[in-house]
């Protein structure tokens, strides 16, 4: 799983059950039929606690309707409770496990694609680039300050314009046609350039891609795509036919090709060739290792994730925000004659405040070029900026996307290898950045985290809350239950529940009121001296429990007797839960 928030929805009805995710279908048939007849409503007498029986007896037959399924268990162990909405063909119940377990794995990974081509691929984008050098040119010999700083004005202007939009629609499961156009006009001419493209995308398979692009007016072009992927490698090949040009042979085209280097790895290896013209191209080889590192401590408030565009509203995280990320590092080489280079990247990506720095270096025969990069985003655009020194000058690109919508702004400052120049541009917006963190995001952040917090224990204490009057009820339900188990335990001087609460792992002040009373449904899970909760989920779904902070850590607190001894435990989520165990001996 990519986060522990989907891991969770994942095992949500085994949490119902109370079984770990390799429970055989025995025990979930044994753990089903003992509380069905719990909850039964049949079996209820008393009115206030019928309709929570009810409804606890619907997640009950729902769990075991889906685990009780080999197939229906494999789709939701797969793909979540999303995958249980789908329409499955019936042929692939007849396939066997592991073919099974390879078309949902696909059906994944299509479905993943097809979410973030949503979310990153605008429908339309201007590009306004500017030339602002003369802000910044040396030998300025104008006598006043004025003067001078109305003639660097003045030497500011338009280098380029661009226009693209585009429009798509599904014609088919499988198919989708769009239409796009693109206007531009360069800083060396006053003529428009532009061009009317329509394009035909077809999935042949959870695999194979297939796009065919055509310029409808002059000049006429033809741009097909195709790509090939599964679960370690993919190959993509694009070629360009100009009918003017039709005696060059191959046509330009770039063929890519990249593999998942190690099993147990997510470092990827790429290698791409790209012919233009009648030239011989170039080639590039390329090494990825992405890797992700988590410095929070167990008992910080902070939805782990690597999704850049979390809600920092309904989840406002830990405090720094810097705790939970990746980092990456890009190696490679580009062949191409006196343009070869070789290059390097490091990112780090910072989840809860969805930001991402990057920092590049390439290094050729004509010199060094450097790269540093900001991305900011949320669920709806992204901000990037970036500045680079190269032989060419000091560029600065800013970036704006908003609802599939992208502006972007490409500044030159200086024509000429500038290195104070670059630093300055560096420096400036970074201890902007650092600033507005301290004194703007950084008590933001734990104010975001205070309320929600007490938002929280508003609901809590909301005395006509009715998923109150539920776990009230459903504790009801339990209490004979438990107290058969207590008596019995007790004649044997086994595992007896004193005391136990479920809640927010959080130090916070704000978090303490938020435990809730968990003595009763735990003493129910009791079995022969023994209680097993498997771990890495949450607890909600078990029967008396209740999320009172969704997305904190939560912790298990349990004092109980075992053998005349007084126990006690602290349990947070991502542990099972074992008890009775010797390390729990108060001494």
């Amino acid at each position: 799983m990519t986060s522990n928030e989907t891991h969770y929805q994942n095992e949500f009805l085994y949490s119902v059950l109370n079984l770990p995710t390799s429970a055989s279908q025995n025990e979930i048939r044994e753990r089903y039929r003992s509380l069905s007849v719990i909850f039964h409503p049949d079996k209820q007498h008393d009115e206030r606690t019928k309709d929570t029986a009810s409804k606890e007896f619907l997640e009950i037959q729902k769990a075991y309707a889906v685990l009780s399924d080999p197939f229906l268990r494999e789709v939701y162990d797969t793909l979540g409770e999303e995958g249980l909405h789908k329409q499955w063909p019936a042929a692939l119940r007849l396939k066997s496990p592991d073919e099974i377990r390879a078309t949902l794995k696909e059906s994944k990974a299509t479905l993943k694609q097809a979410k973030l081509d949503l979310l990153i691929r605008p429908r339309g984008s201007v590009t306004c680039a500017i030339d602002a050098s003369s802000l910044f040119a040396r030998g300025d010999d104008l006598d006043s300050h004025s003067r001078r700083l109305l003639h660097r004005l003045s030497g500011v202007g338009v280098s380029g314009f661009g226009v693209r939009h585009g429009v798509q629609k599904r014609v088919g499961e499988k198919t989708v046609v769009g239409l796009s156009g693109h206007l531009e006009r360069g800083a060396q001419t006053s003529l428009d350039q532009g061009a009317l493209m329509g394009t035909v995308s077809h999935q042949f398979s959870p695999r194979l891609h297939f796009e065919t692009s055509a310029a409808l007016f002059s000049p006429r072009i033809l741009i097909a795509r195709g790509t090939y992927s599964d679960n370690e490698s993919t190959l993509s090949v694009a070629t360009h036919f100009v009918p003017e040009y039709w005696y060059i042979f191959p046509p330009p085209t770039t063929v890519s090709y990249t593999r998942r280097l190690f099993r147990h790895s997510p470092t990827e290896g790429s290698i791409t060739w790209n012919k233009t013209g009648d030239q011989v191209g170039f080639i590039e080889i390329n090494v990825h290792s992405p890797e992700p590192f988590d410095f929070t401590p167990s008992e910080d408030f902070v939805l782990k994730t690597d999704n850049m565009n979390a809600d920092m509203d309904n989840q406002p995280g830990s405090i720094s925000g810097f705790g939970v990320g990746a980092h990456s590092w890009s190696y490679g080489v580009t062949v191409a004659g006196l343009s070869s280079c070789l290059k390097a990247e490091w990112a780090v990506t910072f989840f809860e405040l969805a930001l991402q720095l990057k920092a590049g270096i390439e290094l050729g025969f004509a010199g060094a070029a450097y790269m540093l990069t900001g991305v900011w985003t949320n669920q709806q655009g992204a901000i990037a900026t970036s500045v680079g020194l190269s032989t060419q000058g000091v560029l600065m690109r800013l970036e704006l996307k908003y609802m599939h919508q992208k502006w972007t702004l490409p500044i030159t400052l200086s024509p000429e290898y500038d290195e104070a120049l670059a630093l300055y541009s560096v420096v400036v917006p970074s201890t902007a950045l650092i600033l507005g963190y301290h004194f703007i995001l950084k008590p933001r952040r734990r104010s975001q985290r205070a309320q929600y917090f007490l938002a929280a224990q508003r609901a809590l204490e909301e005395e006509k809350s009715e998923l109150r009057r539920e776990i009230e009820s459903t504790t009801m339900l339990l209490k004979e239950t438990a107290k058969r188990h207590m008596q019995l335990e007790r004649s044997r001087g086994g595992l007896i529940i004193l005391e136990a609460s479920y809640g927010p792992t959080c130090p916070d002040d704000e978090a303490k009121q938020l435990n809730l009373d968990v003595t009763v449904p735990v003493q129910a899970l009791v079995h022969n001296s023994q209680v097993y909760v498997p771990g890495h989920r949450t607890k909600s779904g078990i029967q008396g429990f209740y999320d009172p902070a969704p997305t904190s850590p939560k912790s298990l607190r349990v004092r109980y007797l075992f053998r005349d001894q007084l126990h006690y435990a602290e349990i947070p989520d991502y542990i099972p839960v074992v008890l009775p165990l010797k390390d729990h001996l108060v001494n």
